[in-house]
């Protein structure tokens, strides 16, 4: 059966995370992406888990960019392909002599994209950083009334770069395949951050620091501590329904029946209640009960607990290898193309005679 992306090459430059995403989720596809590493290899090698999960199903390739004719060997195969990634910092690839403008003049078609912390161009552009320096600029931090602010607990920046990355990938192939133009993508990790944290609406600092605007309004948004000093997130907002069905579960019936604009008036009072409520029960017990009225609820679990939860279990997200390592699947579903299942890295260079040639 063929793959969604068969016939798609791509030239994976890059050396971190973001890069290492985009491009695996396209060769999860069925693309063929190439990795064109430094001498030493890339970066990432050196960090197993990371590398095993983001570089399966790819090939490698070592090209000294620096040296002349490794360079103008690489431009001669870009001829070929139709995609290049690269994450450097801005500038980096011109001087290497692998920007937009080379990479446009081996391939009028070429798709560049170009993944960094700040942006191409920008007062910020060329500065250095990682993933928390972007996640605090673009106010993705987590203010707390006491101690100090804290980032996300995951890397949401190199993550959502990638996939955007991967996204904006196939749009511009699309538009060279029909138009035959070249497209520059210029992936900005911190405005990605920044445009999923602008709309989330104004929030008077003045009043209740220790929670957001949703939460002073919902009481029954946010999260919740149980008697065995776990904790639990529940999710009604405006959902009339689903707040009758939670005061029924925990025996305020008093309170069934109030409309949200209520709710909202006596938000302090109802989520007190509430969370005194769930101090008096287990984390599982209570999300069962929560769940079988299909109340909103989730526990807030640990990686550990997580990578062991049924419900990635089942849907195969995560597969481990002959190695004991876990393997990330491709995280969509496809049901007539199925993506590929996770492949291991190449080794460093290895693809060096089926790329080249000879």
């Amino acid at each position: 059966m063929a793959n969604l992306l068969d016939g798609l090459r791509v030239f994976d430059l890059s050396l971190w995370q973001p890069g290492h995403t985009a491009t695996q989720l396209l060769a999860d596809l069925g693309a063929d992406v190439v990795k064109i590493e430094p001498p030493g290899g890339d970066r990432m090698r050196p960090l197993v888990d990371r590398f095993v999960n983001f570089n399966g199903n790819k090939r490698s390739v070592v090209v000294d960019l620096k040296n002349d004719s490794d360079r103008k060997a690489f431009l001669r195969l870009v001829s070929g392909a139709e995609v290049v990634v690269e994450n450097y910092r801005p500038g980096v690839a011109d001087r290497l002599g692998v920007g937009f403008e080379a990479l446009r003049r081996a391939n009028p078609s070429i798709v560049l994209c170009s993944i960094s912390g700040f942006g191409q161009e920008g007062p910020l552009a060329g500065l250095p950083g990682h993933e928390h320096n972007y996640q605090a600029i673009a106010g993705a931090f987590t203010e707390r009334p006491i101690g100090e602010p804290s980032p996300a607990g995951l890397l949401v920046g190199d993550q959502g770069a990638g996939l955007a990355a991967a996204f904006a990938i196939l749009a511009a192939v699309l538009c060279a395949r029909r138009s035959g133009e070249p497209e520059h993508i210029d992936v900005s990790m911190t405005d990605l951050l920044a445009s999923w944290v602008a709309p989330l609406g104004p929030i008077d600092e003045r009043r209740e620091p220790e929670r957001g605007v949703t939460e002073r309004r919902a009481p029954a948004m946010g999260t919740f501590q149980t008697a065995d000093s776990r904790w639990i997130v529940l999710g009604v907002f405006s959902e009339d329904h689903l707040w009758d069905a939670l005061c029924e579960a925990l025996g305020m019936e008093d309170s069934i029946g109030l409309s949200m604009m209520q709710r909202s008036v006596g938000a302090t009072t109802l989520r007190e209640r509430i969370a005194a409520s769930f101090r008096a029960h287990d984390r599982d017990p209570l999300i069962d009960l929560l769940s079988a009225r299909s109340v909103p609820v989730a526990p807030v679990l640990t990686r550990a607990e997580m990578l062991e939860h049924a419900h990635f279990r089942e849907r195969e997200l995560f597969v481990e290898g002959h190695d004991r390592l876990l393997r990330l699947s491709h995280p969509l579903q496809y049901r007539v193309h199925p993506a590929l299942a996770p492949g291991l890295p190449p080794d460093l260079d290895e693809h060096r005679a089926m790329v080249f040639g000879g």
